[in-house]
């Protein structure tokens, strides 16, 4: 089907999904498309006016035309030839298209990503026809170097037998397996999403080829990989917690054992090698630091626990984000577990906050809110609202208003509700307001005492630091006592590293050794860690930087 619009004494074609590639073939000539782009955008915001945003549906004729309008943003003046046709047939793969441009994010490196992709259709153009999620997920992985770190921090990176990644080159190996029937999944079955948790490693290929031979464990099964790799109980006695031998490949971990970092990190990468998405999560218990693993069992559905031990109280895992390497939220995790951002509703909640965000700067509000009818815990339309307000010429009482609404909605979830609070926390320090200031930060600690008590801690830690700032070291030595005593038997590690450490460093490094030799005398006494623990081996080395001090009578 295609329909001629006129917009400004221009005819412009206005066309269906299903045939999007006639768009294409009526504009050949790449020195027309940023013009072409402006007449379509005209076109959009003509017909949008005769339209509620809730009409605009994902897949309709509309949501295809502004997925082209975003994409003609991506062509490039100084493509070769070459490059004009790969930028061409990428657009009128509507399912790539619509890929990259719902998973792009601020974040990610453009130039690169789409460098990555019209590499791929150049190299092997059936590939991004077969796998064009997996295509964009490698593109949005790969557009930016690994983590000096990766994969933690227990290893020496020239025992991991990684290797510069060639996207092409994984893309066509991958599809060669998925099509040999290689993996326990079928590739196709996820979203971009989550084959970010698939193809974020820069392990060799024979590394990977070991694990596909080796670990035979069943997709429901998987689980139970962790456990299988032995348990090193003297290295760990032996506070030897960074791998010590001279090579760190799945093999050697099979053979020597390990603690929890290397079992999560076998159990997560061989995952990767047989399809499936994978996490790895470090996290704070009683005693200290662990390693676990996650997995997706079946589409959408997510096992998070692999390897976590529910007697050590950890109030959350820390996962990273592979397409931007940052943390995953606790609660981005818990709707990836749930498979939330396959719902229409989701979809749709998506496709009306690009359009607020890009297409109707003019009146973005109208597209938001239309995003939270449809999907009212969609996060991305309440930061563009948020940002907006903050950004804009908002009263302060719109902006209270605004987050007094916020941290009702995501008041089940309690690392997004007190971002909410700590906004109305700093608009009540803006005017003054000492009593609302006493009473969101108790709100805080109260209501994250027992199950978010990092999130406690974390407001707790930001109160002392702000009184060390201000040099109030009475003050600061008061809150930090009532901060141990409000989360007493329940903390451990994350009382320990997130209030304690920086606590204690930074009273020494201003002199204050009375009040750093008094605050490791309390927290011995609140935490009682065992002396094998690493909370334990940790807080000893601490003491020992306070010693000099104590010599000197402070």
């Amino acid at each position: 089907m295609r329909c001629l619009l006129c917009v400004s004494g221009a005819i412009v074609f206005f066309i269906s999904s299903a045939g999007a590639a006639t768009w294409w073939e009526a504009h050949p000539d790449p020195t027309t498309w940023a013009h072409e782009k402006i007449l379509l955008g005209d076109t959009l915001r003509s017909e949008f006016t005769k339209k509620k945003p809730s009409d605009i549906q994902p897949g309709s004729d509309e949501a295809e035309q502004f997925r082209l309008w975003q994409w003609l943003d991506w062509a490039r003046t100084d493509f070769t030839p070459e490059e004009v046709l790969a930028f061409r047939a990428l657009g009128e793969n509507s399912e790539l298209r619509r890929a990259v441009l719902e998973n792009i994010r601020p974040e990610d490196h453009q130039d690169e990503v789409l460098k990555i992709l019209l590499q791929m259709q150049i190299a092997c153009p059936d590939c991004l026809k077969e796998l064009p999620r997996l295509a964009v997920a490698l593109a949005l992985v790969f557009d930016q170097p690994f983590p000096k770190r990766w994969p933690h921090r227990q290893v020496a990176a020239d025992t991991v037998p990684t290797e510069p990644v060639d996207s092409v080159a994984r893309l066509q190996l991958m599809t060669e397996l998925q099509r040999a029937r290689r993996f326990v999944t079928d590739l196709r079955d996820f979203t971009v999403n989550e084959l970010k948790f698939v193809i974020d490693h820069p392990l060799v290929a024979s590394e990977m080829e070991w694990a596909r031979k080796n670990v035979t464990a069943s997709r429901s099964g998987f689980g139970k990989v962790f456990g299988s790799i032995r348990y090193d109980i003297p290295r760990y006695e032996a506070n030897q917690l960074v791998w010590p031998y001279p090579a760190y490949t799945f093999s050697e971990i099979r053979s020597k054992g390990g603690i929890c970092v290397d079992q999560a990190y076998f159990a997560a990468n061989t995952g990767k090698a047989k399809g499936l998405p994978t996490l790895y999560f470090s996290g704070q218990g009683d005693d200290g630091g662990h390693a676990w693993f996650g997995f997706m069992d079946s589409p959408g559905h997510w096992e998070t626990d692999c390897g976590r031990y529910e007697s050590q109280n950890y109030p959350v895992g820390n996962a990273m984000d592979p397409q931007v390497w940052q943390p995953i939220s606790d609660t981005e995790l818990t709707f990836l577990a749930k498979g939330r951002e396959r719902s229409s509703a989701h979809q749709q909640a998506k496709l009306l906050t690009d359009i607020g965000k890009t297409l109707e700067k003019s009146d973005p509000d109208r597209w938001l809110e239309a995003a939270l009818l449809v999907q009212p815990e969609y996060l991305p339309a309440w930061k563009a609202q948020g940002e907006l307000l903050d950004g804009g010429k908002a009263s302060p009482e719109k902006r209270v208003e605004f987050w007094e609404k916020y941290t009702k909605r995501f008041s089940i979830y309690p690392d997004l509700k007190v971002i909410g609070q700590e906004k109305l926390l700093q608009l009540a320090k803006e005017r003054g307001d000492e009593a609302a200031v006493k009473s969101l930060s108790r709100q805080i600690l109260v209501q994250n005492r027992t199950r978010r008590f990092d999130l406690g801690i974390g407001v707790a830690a930001m109160e002392v630091g702000e009184k060390i700032e201000a040099g109030k070291w009475s003050e600061a030595e008061t809150a930090f006592r009532r901060a141990l005593r409000e989360f007493k038997g329940q903390a451990g590690g994350n009382l320990y590293y997130g209030l304690i450490v920086p606590f204690v460093e930074a009273a020494l490094a201003e002199g204050q050794g009375a009040v750093a030799k008094n605050a490791l005398a309390e927290a011995r006494r609140i935490l009682r860690p065992g002396k094998d623990t690493l909370v334990g081996r940790s807080l000893i080395e601490l003491e020992a930087k306070a010693l000099p001090e104590k010599k000197r009578g402070n």
